[in-house]
């Protein structure tokens, strides 16, 4: 990992050195630094001795986008948060005049709409506890995307990520995956109906683990993970997905159900499936839209310099019991509010209500989180 950050580090600097001097020449390159920072505070309200109250750097990310030529671009970030420092999109990216693109380099794969959202925009300070268990992150592969008025897909080859080579003790592991989505007008509105397949050969890199925290992180990095399923002797996995979702003007809901399917070596036992689903809502009091672009759900842009204010619920269900696996069940209701200061500043607040049980014990604390964030 180290080593990684050495030569991305060293890339972005060379890079910064050769072109900042030249970026007013004609035939220069264009590129543009990018960055985010997400400040977050915590405090157990009820039952919650177990966590750690205090301040944690949940993302601190810099990086740079730039523009190759009229078809190709291509982005370099790193995260420098408390957690340790870790690449995110390293990729490179083709542009046709059909519409469709190619991505190479790592990158998210394509499943899950909230895991999709990018951490700038999501309506919660975090993912839902199903989108954290079963969904994979980012990925080396090599992919294509085509995306119409209300029709689109995107496809993945992938392999490992960046900085797992470490745990490989025979080739890669190789997955392919593949998102649809349909979103057309209704009653005023956009409906978005997306569906998604995850098939991973694990080759010898097994076994798996499934875990989340209660959809927040304490001052130590989030350390207490309530639920957690360890499977030994994994061949591969089958990972499938439905998306739901509805916007009209600053009202919005939002539905989705994950499943993976475990599949095991030979005489190794059986294979479990876990599962979970979220449903979330939200509303805009100031009147602004949430934006919508190729599948994906973005951010609030405040209309006036005041700003706007949002109000948030969701519920989600998470259960990793299964084939004689006892990882427990996760019920979490969280309340959120949101206040843009403008597109690329916001504070967030959530009340987290989780419910907890497995064979040993049932725990049901209340937490409390903030975030102040800031991208560029």
């Amino acid at each position: 990992m180290k080593r990684i950050f050495k030569v991305a580090t060293r890339a972005i600097t060379v890079t910064l050195i050769f072109l900042l001097p030249f970026q007013e020449a004609a035939d220069a390159q264009e590129f543009k630094i990018r960055g985010r920072l997400h400040m977050d505070g915590f405090y157990g309200i009820h039952n919650a001795l177990q966590f750690s109250n205090g301040f944690n750097n949940r993302r601190a990310r810099l990086g740079m986008d730039g523009l190759i030529d009229d078809n190709w671009d291509g982005r370099i970030e790193i995260d420098f948060a408390d957690g340790g420092i870790s690449p995110n999109d390293f990729r490179l990216r083709r542009s046709f005049e059909n519409g469709g693109r190619l991505w190479i380099g790592q990158f998210k794969v394509p499943q899950g709409l909230n895991e999709l959202t990018s951490s700038n925009e999501i309506t919660f300070i975090e993912r839902s506890t199903p989108s954290n268990v079963i969904t994979d992150s980012r990925r080396m592969g090599i992919a294509y995307e085509q995306f119409g008025s209300n029709l689109g897909f995107k496809s993945m080859i992938f392999g490992r990520a960046l900085g797992g080579r470490g745990s490989m003790t025979d080739d890669m592991p190789i997955g392919i995956a593949f998102r649809g989505v349909y979103s057309p007008e209704l009653a005023g509105g956009l409906l978005h109906i997306g569906t998604s397949v995850a098939y991973e050969d694990l080759m010898e890199t097994n076994p798996a683990g499934y875990s989340d925290r209660p959809e927040c992180r304490d001052s130590k990095g989030g350390s207490v993970r309530f639920i957690s399923a360890q499977v030994n002797e994994v061949k591969s996995t089958f990972k499938s997905g439905l998306e739901l979702l509805y916007m009209n003007g600053p009202f919005s809901v939002e539905g989705e159900y994950l499943q993976v399917n475990v599949i095991r070596k030979q005489d190794a036992g059986d294979n479990p499936k876990f599962f979970g689903w979220h449903l979330q809502t939200s509303y805009v009091l100031t009147g602004e839209s949430r934006s919508y672009s190729k599948g994906i759900t973005g951010g609030v842009t405040p209309a006036g310099e005041s700003g706007a204010w949002e109000i948030a619920l969701r519920y989600s269900f998470t259960d990793l019991n299964n084939a004689g696996f006892t990882g427990g069940k996760q019920k979490n209701i969280t309340l959120g509010v949101n206040r843009y200061v403008t597109q690329k500043l916001r504070f967030m607040g959530n009340v987290i209500f989780v419910n907890f049980a497995n064979l040993e014990s049932n725990e049901k604390p209340v937490l409390g989180a903030l975030r102040a964030q800031y991208n560029f």
